[in-house]
């Protein structure tokens, strides 16, 4: 497999990186992803749910929701 001029310019910054630090880079990397997925799936998960919530798809739904602390009514 031959490597583009972009992967040996890449491979090449990378060898003059300590090991510590493409792990923390990686590392905190891999918790933004993270972070981001679970904010998103939220975000789509309360939309779809206010959406189900509006049209009254689900029976009952509005008593659920109103008996959680805090919710709005």
């Amino acid at each position: 497999m031959q490597a583009t001029p972009q992967i040996e310019k890449h491979l090449k910054a990378n060898m003059n990186m300590r090991k510590k630090d493409i792990i923390i880079a990686n590392f905190l990397g891999g918790l933004a992803w993270g972070l981001g997925t679970v904010i998103g799936a939220t975000i789509v998960a309360a939309v779809i749910i206010s959406a189900l919530r509006l049209f009254n798809f689900i029976p009952g739904l509005d008593q659920i929701l109103q008996s959680i602390p805090n919710s709005p009514k």
